[in-house]
């Protein structure tokens, strides 16, 4: 079948290329093929990158053509009006769609957008100084803290030498110099602030910290590798999708019934792991019973912790973002750059820095994939109420209102499925608007995050010995490890690996949608984050309850999740700077195949690491004693 499309794609085109020629010149005979760029200018032609601006998804050409005309020419109406029947007049959309069932493309409302690769970097302004600037200043500030801490540990030495002259003084004249001794010491208190404050930049701490493993609740010790196996999906997932979107059309509609394309399209179950680990740990903070009495005795306490999130993430959010957006797009060239540009601008930057942009529902994202973090935010903020409600009133309301949340958002999320028809998951991916209208919003992403922090306020009571229905259940299964451990992970894996291969079937028949009734489908969709959850969680209970094995203890915390645990904020930030500026840089397009996938992950993911060692290092890690710094100053004065 796909060498039947390709055919009559390429018929499609030499008709086109005979009605143009020699006037223009497409670079490929492929949907999204690049090629002739180097060839084209060499013989004096003039070449513009094409993206064709259509649902469900973009497509991408190059333009090699005279120079009487320029890019701006063919960004002309008329012109693109032209365009879209010339290539109407080619038969080839016609033919493509009544081959394919999956895609159906049509130039009615598409927007043809030419780019001239050789001038489309934007003019460097203020906020390209300013980011080089506060880069310039972290780096310095790192490296050179050594030196000034010396030097200021001698200027403390010097005010100390003056104070014991001052009190030798004093044992003379008794009475006289108090006052100046009472000022001196004052002196001595605000170098020593300084110091402190100052050592926050320190490479070395940095360092310390970074590569130094400490051992703190070995029932944890699950969450680490669920953490990193995650990251390294999330990186598999997003690679994956951007491929997709820029590679050979009919190469991933080949790949469409291969086991590689099911597993890739699964692993953006990662984000719904991330959503679980973060209701959890959200939990297991909040509900400490020093915190509890701290929200008991003042109320307004709450708005601490809601400060301590927002200064925890907010300032490497800024800092990633001005790099994407201010610093990244000088660094590449090529005919398919612009595809990266078009990632890195950034016009509505004020979205993401009050955590809102995953609310809106146009395509115009700055750091697209910064919605988690907004989502994340908004459900973090979601579990203060029963945190409040726990601390003032009583530990049953406050899970009564979790189990509400829970519920509420799945059905939300089940209401909207069944609506708007969303299918399997592979095939909601190419349904129009599914992102902006239901993927990142907190009403549809909450109940990986609920159950987690559900899960949370059972284990961190557990922990403080209050009796609860995890206690009771750790009593049962002490009595009976080896058959508790072989149910939770049988389960788990199977209520996983449900979800993981279940819709094989289906997508060995992907031309036929319906294959599965379009209601089940809907249901599947709309659960299928959930069960990945309580999975999850079931695999988590043996480790919660102290029950090591080679699983939860050797494999899951093993030292490399654990060093991958620590970068993964920096990792997560960056990966997508790495992946659309690597993808962007290709002169011709890559192939969508095992071995181009494969290759692209490796190389991604080791650039991924070291640039998320370098950020964790020199931004991350300072920024971060910083604000456990200011917190402790504010709260704790």
């Amino acid at each position: 079948m796909t060498s039947l499309l390709m055919k009559a794609e390429i018929e499609g085109y030499k008709k086109l290329l005979e009605d143009i020629w020699p006037y223009a010149s497409l670079s490929g005979t492929s949907l999204n093929q690049f090629g002739m760029f180097e060839t084209c200018l060499r013989k004096g032609y003039y070449y513009s990158s094409l993206k064709i601006d259509m649902e469900p998804m973009p497509s991408y050409y190059g333009l090699c053509h005279s120079r009487d005309c320029t890019t701006d020419d063919f960004n002309d109406e008329q012109l693109q009006s032209d365009f879209k029947e010339l290539i109407n007049s080619t038969g080839i959309l016609d033919k493509y769609n009544v081959k394919m069932k999956l895609f159906k493309i049509s130039l009615d409302d598409a927007d043809f957008i030419f780019y001239d690769p050789l001038n489309y970097k934007k003019d460097s302004g203020m906020m390209f100084t300013f980011t080089l600037f506060l880069i310039g200043m972290f780096l310095i500030l790192s490296c050179f803290n050594p030196i000034f801490c010396q030097l200021m540990n001698f200027k403390k030495q010097v005010k100390v030498s003056i104070n014991t002259r001052d009190i030798e003084n004093n044992e003379k004249h008794d009475d006289e110099n108090q006052g100046l001794t009472n000022n001196e010491i004052t002196v001595i208190k605000q170098v020593e602030t300084n110091k402190s404050c100052f050592l926050d930049y320190s490479i070395q701490a940095s360092y310390n910290t970074l590569f130094t493993f400490k051992d703190h609740d070995t029932n944890l010790s699950i969450m680490e590798g669920y953490r990193s196996i995650g990251f390294l999906m999330v990186i598999f997932g997003h690679q994956f999708l951007d491929l997709a979107k820029s590679s050979f059309k009919f190469e991933m509609i080949a790949q469409l019934k291969s086991w590689l394309c099911l597993n890739l399209v699964n692993m953006l179950y990662s984000v719904d792991m991330f959503f679980w680990l973060g209701g959890f740990f959200s939990a297991y903070m909040l509900f400490e019973k020093s915190k509890v009495k701290l929200v008991k005795r003042n109320g307004l306490t709450i708005f601490g912790f809601l400060l301590h999130r927002i200064l925890r993430i907010w300032p490497c959010y800024v800092v990633a973002i001005l790099i994407s957006s201010q610093l990244v797009p000088y660094i590449g060239d090529g005919p398919r750059w612009f595809m990266a540009l078009d990632r890195f601008e950034c016009a509505t930057g004020w979205r993401n820095l009050i955590f809102i942009d995953n609310l809106f529902y146009d395509t115009q994202y700055c750091f697209p994939w910064g919605w988690y973090l907004s989502t994340d935010m908004q459900l973090f903020i979601s579990s203060l109420i029963p945190m409040f409600l726990y601390a003032k009133l009583n530990s049953r309301i406050s899970k009564a209102v979790i189990i509400s949340l829970l519920v509420i958002t799945q059905t939300i999320g089940t209401v909207m499925s069944l609506v708007n028809e969303y299918l399997l998951p592979p095939f909601a991916l190419t349904q129009p608007n599914m992102h902006q209208n239901y993927y990142t919003k907190p009403f549809t992403r909450g109940p990986p995050y609920y159950l987690g922090l559900l899960l949370g306020v059972l284990y961190r009571e557990l922990k403080e010995n209050n009796m609860n229905v995890l206690s009771r259940l750790q009593e049962y299964s002490q009595k009976r490890q080896f058959k508790f451990k072989l149910f939770c992970y049988l389960l788990g894996c199977l209520i996983i690996g449900g979800i993981w291969f279940g819709w094989r079937p289906a997508q060995l028949n992907y031309q036929n949608q319906e294959y599965w009734n379009k209601t089940i489908q809907s249901i599947w969709f709309a659960f299928c984050r959930l069960g990945i959850a309580i999975g999850m969680s079931l695999l988590s209970l043996p480790c919660l309850f102290g029950m090591k094995d080679i699983f939860n203890l050797t494999f899951m915390r093993n030292n490399y999740f654990r060093f991958i645990n620590k970068i993964s904020f920096s990792g997560y930030l960056i990966h997508q700077i790495i992946i659309f500026g690597l993808l962007g840089q290709f002169y011709q397009t890559p192939n969508f195949s095992f071995e181009t996938i494969f290759t692209l992950y490796i190389g991604n993911l080791f650039i991924t690491l070291i640039c998320s060692i370098i950020f964790c290092l020199f931004i991350e890690q300072p920024l971060t004693r910083m604000e456990n710094s200011l917190m402790k100053y504010m709260f704790n004065k």
